[in-house]
This record gives C-alpha cells, sequence and structure tokens, in this order.
C-alpha cells in the first residue's frame, strides 16, 4: 500500500470519528464501502471475521478497526484506521465540555444531543444490515429482532431477559 493510499485510509477514519455516536461499530456499513466495496482492501468476509475476531477478544469494541487496518497493510494499516477514529474522540469531549460551560452554547448542545439519537439508530441499522445481509435465514433473524423491539417497547419486560429470550430462541432455530 502507498503512503498515499495511506494517508487516504487514515483521513477517511477521521472523517468517520466524527459520526461514530452509537460507537464505531455503528460505522462498519461505511467502513465496509471503503474498505471493501470501494478499494477492494478487504474481501466481505474478511471483514466480517475482522469484526467477530475482535469481538471475541477482551478489550474494547474498536479494535475491530485496529484488525482491520492491520489486515489493509499490517502495522502501518492498523495505526492509521485505529488512530484516524480515535483521535477526534480524543479532543472533541474536550471541546465540547468547555463549550458547554458558556451559556451562549448550551442551546445548541442540547439541540445536538437530542438530534444524534435517530442518528445513531440509523447508523446501527444499517451495521445490523450489513453483518446479517448474507447469512441464511436472514427473514427469521429479522422476525425475532421485530418481536424484541416490540415487546420492548409495548411491554414492562426487562430489556435483559428479552435479550436472553432472543438468544435462546435464536439458538434452536435452525438457520
Amino acid at each position: 500500500m502507498s503512503n498515499t493510499e495511506l494517508l487516504a485510509l487514515f483521513l477517511h477514519f477521521l472523517s468517520l470519528s466524527v459520526f461514530a455516536t452509537g460507537g464505531a461499530i455503528s460505522l462498519a456499513s461505511d467502513m465496509h464501502r471503503y474498505v471493501v466495496d470501494q478499494h477492494g482492501y478487504l474481501s466481505h468476509t474478511q471483514f466480517v471475521n475482522s469484526i467477530a475476531m475482535a469481538q471475541a477478544s477482551p478489550g474494547p469494541n474498536i479494535m475491530f478497526v485496529t484488525v482491520m487496518g492491520w489486515q489493509i497493510a499490517g502495522v502501518k494499516g492498523a495505526l492509521a484506521t485505529t488512530i484516524g477514529l480515535s483521535l477526534p474522540a480524543l479532543i472533541f469531549p474536550f471541546v465540547v465540555s468547555r463549550l458547554g460551560r458558556k451559556a451562549q452554547f448550551e442551546r445548541g448542545l442540547r439541540a445536538m444531543q437530542r438530534g444524534l439519537g435517530p442518528v445513531a439508530i440509523g447508523l446501527m441499522l444499517s451495521t445490523c444490515f450489513l453483518l446479517v445481509r448474507d447469512a441464511p435465514g436472514v427473514w427469521k433473524g429479522a422476525a425475532i429482532i421485530i418481536a424484541t423491539v416490540a415487546l420492548l417497547t409495548l411491554t414492562r419486560i426487562p430489556p435483559v431477559l428479552l435479550i436472553f429470550a432472543a438468544g435462546g430462541l435464536g439458538a434452536f432455530i435452525p438457520w
């Protein structure tokens, strides 16, 4: 991988970090578009496996970004993707906390907090679709998800029980 491509990878992950409202995993669909569809650095299977491997190992959820960068360009790729995605997360909280103390920014910050919820949900939905789109029996999983969300919305059943029930149901369904 050339230095120009490495810089472009770093800048892409840096720009993505601004939208990491639901965490790094919520940006997986755009990462997939960039590294698999657009540039062909990884195959779809390698991409999904990097997420699975990082999620299965102890440590922060952002680890899949490092694994992905490693697969693309070794140590340089791992540094480019990880630092690119992490750098704004190190700077923005400091800036926002400083601005939040000033009265003229309070209204804008509250509006931003309210508006980022739907963005995070949309990003998570696109990531969920990306990860399961090629899986067999997708409609079964979608039905379980829809039923779980409906029960969560319409009843007072604790979310953790719904998650366990959905997982248990999924374990016994032939996919």
